[in-house]
């Protein structure tokens, strides 16, 4: 199976991280598409619920150590049919020709239809609904492409925002490093009610989210921890 890995043209742990996972699963045969990063300015949060992403080797430097092709995202229309698949580590704005092609898959921080868009673990603490990652096909509209599989984040009675933020993120992880798995039939939660796609969590309203994190352990904690591997 051929995979390319969409990504920016900067350090990005994330990526880094999803290719040491499939390099562990035996996927070799893997490259980088890279799109323009702009860095913007730091954004004023009361609390950060997912590691500093920009740090690390380039993926220029990655891809000379290791061997693999790197690609300016420009190519895209000429590698399509080159690849099996395209996996989401980073990405700006996708075209709908390409976003349409079936081959793009992503892992949304939320469980997609009840949690899309921006800032999902935070939102889907301040709403009230369950926590986990959603494997899904990319298409042209926010994260409304075919689900693949869901996780699951357990949450415990001693969980503080740190260590579930921290959980959530390594299943995020694990679910793309993973994304065969769910191909070949993954967890599915039915029965959410669908939500729009929410924006950025402004500081107030992250406030009223930290204030909720309580009351939001209590209702979903669980007894034991369960492994990732019981959900895909």
């Amino acid at each position: 199976m051929k995979l390319c890995l969409l990504t920016y043209d900067c350090p990005h742990l994330k990526t880094l991280q999803v290719l040491n996972g499939l390099q562990n699963r035996g996927f070799i045969d893997t490259d980088f598409l890279l799109m323009p990063f702009v860095r913007r300015a730091d954004r004023n949060v009361l609390f950060r619920h997912r590691p500093q992403q920009f740090v690390g080797p380039t993926l220029d430097q990655v891809a000379a150590f290791s061997g693999r092709s790197i690609y300016p995202y420009s190519l895209w229309p000429a590698l399509v049919d080159r690849y099996d698949y395209f996996l989401v580590c980073g990405a700006n704005l996708i075209e709908a020709e390409f976003a349409n092609s079936g081959k793009i898959l992503n892992v949304h921080a939320g469980l997609i239809p009840a949690v899309r868009g921006l800032d999902a673990f935070k939102w889907a603490i301040l709403t009230g609904q369950p926590l986990g990652n959603t494997l899904h096909r990319i298409n042209a509209e926010t994260d409304a492409g075919e689900i693949l599989a869901h996780m699951t984040t357990p949450i415990f009675m001693d969980d503080s925002l740190e260590t579930l933020a921290a959980r959530h993120y390594a299943n995020e992880i694990w679910v793309l490093s993973h994304f065969h798995r769910a191909l070949a039939g993954g967890e599915k939660r039915f029965g959410l009610a669908a939500s729009a796609p929410m924006r950025r969590m402004s500081v107030a309203v992250e406030a009223e989210m930290i204030r909720s994190f309580d009351s939001y352990r209590a209702k979903y904690a669980k007894a034991k921890a369960l492994s990732p591997s019981s959900n895909l």
